[in-house]
């Protein structure tokens, strides 16, 4: 579903005070657009899925913001403001990233953030549920308000992406969104962390930062030692992290493992892998042992599993 809102069709001396009433209501965030031009602004977001949303906007410039009376009626969300022209400035928690085109940044609903472009400007906003995030990538401090490079690295590989996504959405079927929010989600937290790399991550990072390597290192040989080893830490202080939790590393690498299986055999998208070749990618390699621990863990074998979606 499309919700679109535009001054087009409003007299231009009325342009601003509307423009200002719509994004208060629309976007909960308060507005200033500059004065002594013809005011332009247009806005609108799609549904993605598992209540992501992504917009876009064009508008002339001005100066946004989320103040304690807006924060007061909702939203905890976080969003990725990216350039798509123009440029723009954005503050929260002390940061301010100067955005061109293509360029990205984390703002955090919860709290107030500053934006202003000097010029006419357009951004896509990615709208991401709290719990989607926090669970990729922990506390989100230490990344909000940091510019992520547009054109290179995982910043240049997202950037496009987010950009051509709200033209391209209605051809992706329902069923295979899902996966496409998993997908930008993974490729979110990764730009994030990329961005914070020439920093020193602090030690309450440190069991976030474990899982994310886990989760992209799932199909390889993994062991507590290699663990340990890749991320920087001693084999003792891994165990002890996931002690916390109750829990052990190659415990969580299992379940981890498993749960990557059972979105894949469940996902209309990866319906022609065989099972044992999901098994197998997911970095299992005994697969009468994928198939008890399957069982175990699921109370349903895979192959169950699998015919249940097939008949959905």
């Amino acid at each position: 579903m499309t919700r679109l809102w535009s001054t087009a069709n409003v007299h231009p001396r009325d342009r601003v005070a509307w423009w200002v009433d719509e994004f208060s209501a629309n976007c909960h965030t308060d507005c200033e657009p500059q004065r002594g031009v013809t005011f332009f602004g247009e806005a609108g977001f799609n549904d993605i899925a598992e209540g992501l949303q992504i917009g876009t906007g064009t508008a002339s410039a001005q100066v946004y913001s989320r103040s304690s009376r807006q924060i007061a009626r909702g939203d905890d969300r976080f969003f990725i403001m990216l350039a798509s022209s123009g440029s723009q400035s954005l503050s929260q928690d002390g940061r301010e990233a100067e955005l061109t085109c293509g360029d990205f940044a984390l703002t955090d609903r919860s709290r107030s953030y500053r934006g202003m472009s000097n010029g006419d400007f357009s951004q896509t906003i990615l709208m991401i549920p709290r719990d989607l995030l926090l669970r990729r990538v922990g506390p989100m401090e230490r990344f909000t308000a940091v510019r992520i490079d547009g054109t290179r690295g995982f910043g240049g590989l997202l950037s496009p992406m987010l950009q051509r996504l709200p033209a391209q959405l209605a051809d992706i079927p329902a069923q295979l969104r899902p996966r496409v929010a998993d997908n930008l989600l993974d490729l979110i937290a990764t730009a994030l962390f990329a961005g914070i790399c020439e920093t020193t991550i602090p030690p309450e990072l440190t069991p976030v930062r474990i899982k994310f390597w886990i989760e992209t290192h799932l199909a390889e040989n993994l062991s507590g030692e290699r663990i340990a080893a890749a991320c920087g830490v001693s084999v003792r202080h891994l165990n002890r992290l996931f002690a916390r939790e109750d829990t052990s590393p190659m415990h969580y690498v299992w379940e981890r493992r498993l749960a990557r299986c059972r979105r894949d055999l469940t996902d209309p998208a990866t319906a022609y892998r065989r099972i044992g070749e999901i098994a197998l990618s997911a970095g299992f390699k005994d697969l009468a042992h994928f198939s008890r621990a399957y069982r175990a863990r699921y109370g349903r074998s895979a192959r169950e599993d699998r015919a249940t979606r097939s008949r959905a």
